[in-house]
């Protein structure tokens, strides 16, 4: 992948949430989200991991932490981000202790399944993956017929 290719799913990514949010009222996982998935569409393992890094990270949240801890706006924003980083962290230092590859999570960011998450919450989970993946795979048809001509 060049550069180029990051800059171009990245603009369409931005275009096509915001129009997808703007036509249907459904948030696709954030403006950038659609965008960078777009790239790992290739890696359905990577795909994977992110969407059960986003899921695993706004159990947690809502079901432990709002517990102890009043969440709500950019207190709980804060939160989905800050565990979602803990635990990318956590499956990092245990691929490496391991002695696995990265392979299957190098692709995954560390801020994206906390923005997936943020919208699981916001929206539910079930609207959520299915507009994320359908704007996501969009993006990523777009790139590969761009490619093709």
């Amino acid at each position: 992948m060049i550069s180029t290719d990051l800059y171009v799913a990245i603009i369409l990514g931005l275009t096509l949430s915001l129009l997808f949010a703007e036509k249907f009222g459904i948030n696709p996982g954030g403006l950038v989200v659609p965008g960078y998935l777009a790239l790992t569409m290739d890696n359905p393992k990577s795909l994977i991991v992110i969407f059960l890094i986003s899921l695993l990270t706004y159990m947690i949240v809502e079901f432990v932490l709002s517990k102890f801890i009043i969440l709500y706006g950019r207190r709980r924003f804060l939160a989905l981000l800050m565990v979602c980083m803990l635990l990318k962290i956590g499956l990092d230092l245990l691929n490496v202790s391991m002695g696995m590859s990265l392979g299957i999570l190098e692709g995954v960011g560390v801020v994206i399944p906390g923005l997936i998450a943020n919208c699981y919450y916001k929206q539910g989970i079930k609207l959520t993956a299915a507009s994320t993946i359908g704007v996501s795979l969009v993006v990523f048809v777009i790139l590969n017929v761009a490619q093709l001509v």
